[in-house]
């Protein structure tokens, strides 16, 4: 078997393949075989018709198709193997010579992986912003936990509902008149405050008592999923059975021994609870710092992307949506139905996204290249435990399916990546930064605002202006960042 190598049009390579005759003389008697227990033969019971009455019943160029079936996949993985091609998208198969008793010849036309020209990844500098834990937050998770430890109790007689009360209706909804579909229910239980029915509902049930009866109009909004009630006015009949008020328990020692097993009084569990937000702002603010390292060594690498594989991601991205939304009973058609959108838009919103995980995955599988990072037996058996442990599956099983699908290959190439990232984080230079929750949150509204200006720009702006534009130099970019932090706060 013959391979050989050439350039293609931009992103592509050409690669040609021959099989000498004699390899092909298996292939087709096995095609035969196959061919005569698919095709119906008279006078013949089905794979019993000698080789020369099939070839006269189908012709060699049907044989030799089926034959090709079987052969061009494997030829075509073997040119890979052989001249190190790597593709990154399924190759466009164009058959050059198939006729019998020559050499079967066909070339592969290749969109390959994009060289990557690696940037600094070592020694980084990054910021770790961390959340400051202020008494704020303290006083914020201890009403947390009251609020989940409250009880519903029933009002006293002749109380009127209150926001933050459960009020326990029934209720028939009317339109023109007419009861519709989906619009009643009995005892139905409804936290007033909780913005969870049509707006303007809950409001209309403060100050109701248990017993009253009540007619409610209500108009629901113009996007509602339902189009047939979509910004229609309607009314429900309304009857108030039972009221509950939220008790929360005091902030006492009973709630000190009942939230925690270790504090003694209120003193020992505020230090309790700042010592776990302050853990948690911590893994945060980590996981923010390696995200932020791993996006300073992809924008130093220089790729020319093949458009294939930002599509291929996109397609991937949309399917792990699809896969959501199923496991939430919502189809993606009925969800782009909901939000007035099409799959044009939805994946115009995820391609950015889908560049940035291409470009990153370059990027670490040419750091895992340059590094040459060795992995051992010990490294492979960790990673098939935690395979075990998230699916359930005993160590064996995992490890014998990764055999039987000839993954392990896979497996040793995603441990490689994992230590690419491992040491773009490890080797970053890391300063500090304490931030409290205010200033987090100017920071990103002055962000919002500065990329809202950047896309009113792109929009209204001509290509000449455009130009220009993209030329400007990185500080001046800096200072409008900088201006807008500073607006903010």
């Amino acid at each position: 078997m013959k391979f050989q190598v050439s350039e293609g049009e931009k992103y592509q390579k050409v690669m040609e393949v021959e099989i000498p005759a004699e390899e092909m003389e298996l292939p087709i008697k096995l095609a035969c075989k196959r061919l005569a227990q698919k095709v119906n033969i008279p006078g013949f019971r089905k794979g019993k018709a000698p080789r020369a009455i099939l070839e006269n019943y189908v012709g060699m160029e049907a044989i030799l198709e089926e034959a090709c079936e079987e052969v061009v996949p494997k030829a075509y993985l073997d040119g890979l193997k052989e001249t190190g091609v790597e593709p990154c998208a399924r190759p466009q198969i164009e058959m050059l010579n198939m006729t019998a008793g020559e050499p079967l010849r066909f070339k592969a036309i290749i969109t390959v992986k994009p060289e990557v020209k690696l940037g600094q990844y070592r020694e980084l500098p990054v910021t770790r912003r961390i959340v400051e834990v202020t008494e704020e937050d303290i006083d914020h998770d201890l009403e947390h936990q009251r609020e989940r430890l409250a009880k519903l109790v029933d009002a006293e007689e002749g109380a009127a509902a209150q926001n933050g009360d459960t009020v326990t209706i029934d209720f028939k909804g009317m339109k023109d008149g007419v009861a519709f579909e989906g619009g009643t229910a009995e005892n139905y239980p409804l936290e007033l405050g909780s913005h969870s029915f049509i707006p303007g509902f809950e409001e209309q049930l403060v100050g109701c008592k248990a017993g009253e009866e009540k007619a409610i109009n209500v108009t629901f909004p113009e996007e509602y999923q339902e189009k047939s009630l979509a910004g229609q006015p309607v009314v429900f009949e309304v009857r108030v059975n039972s009221i509950k008020k939220k008790v929360v328990p005091e902030l006492d020692q009973a709630f000190v021994e009942e939230v925690s097993e270790t504090a003694e009084n209120m003193e020992q569990l505020r230090e309790e609870i700042k010592k776990r937000l302050t853990e948690q702002s911590m893994s945060m603010a980590d996981a923010n710092t390696r995200d932020a390292a791993l996006v300073e060594a992809v924008e130093k690498a220089e790729i020319d992307i093949p458009p294939v594989m930002i599509e291929q991601q996109l397609d991937q991205l949309i399917d792990d949506m699809r896969q959501r939304l199923q496991m939430q009973g919502i189809s993606l058609e009925q969800y782009l139905e909901y939000t007035a959108g099409d799959m044009e838009t939805l994946r115009e919103n995820y391609r950015s996204r889908a560049e940035f995980t291409v470009k990153r995955d370059l990027v670490m599988e040419a750091i895992a290249k340059a590094e040459d990072f060795p992995v051992s037996q010990e490294e492979i058996d960790e990673q098939i435990t935690a395979m075990s442990t998230q699916y359930w599956q005993p160590v064996e099983k995992i490890r014998e399916a990764l055999e039987r699908n000839n993954s392990m290959e896979d497996l040793i190439f995603h441990i490689k990546m994992q230590k690419a990232a491992n040491l773009v984080y490890e080797q970053a230079v890391i300063t500090d930064e304490i931030i409290d929750r205010e200033e987090l949150k100017k920071k990103a509204e002055a962000r919002a605002r500065m990329e809202q200006r950047l896309q009113e720009m792109a929009e209204n702006e001509d290509a000449a202006e455009s130009e220009i534009v993209m030329e400007a130099p990185a500080e001046e970019s800096g200072e409008v960042v900088e201006a807008e932090v500073k607006e903010a706060e």
